[in-house]
């Protein structure tokens, strides 16, 4: 009879192989390839694992993020926006000066 720690286990990596198509293993890579932090922000996860980021339209895994990084950041942006957004922040227009 398994343990509830390798029912859970075993989920986690079924988990893994369905929605992402790695493993266990090469999620452990990537952590240690991210040295433990979120590939955006640097900072350890505090309570969860990171999460798989992925590309929706083509399965790509691009890296492991926290959860905030991976609702706020990443989520609703994609390379257009994102950009768009980097043009936005970089600008040097105030309007205090019109």
């Amino acid at each position: 009879m398994m343990t509830a720690e390798e029912r859970a286990a075993r989920a986690r990596a079924g988990a893994l192989w369905r929605r992402y198509g790695i493993t266990v293993a090469q999620y452990d890579k990537m952590l240690k390839r991210q040295k433990g932090t979120c590939a955006l922000c640097g900072k350890p996860p505090k309570t969860k694992r990171l999460a798989v980021d992925h590309d929706h339209a083509t399965k790509r895994v691009r890296g492991l993020l926290c959860f905030l990084c991976n609702k706020y950041k990443v989520a609703k942006n994609d390379a257009d926006s994102a950009f768009r957004v980097f043009m936005y922040l970089d600008s040097l227009f105030d309007g205090r000066k019109l």
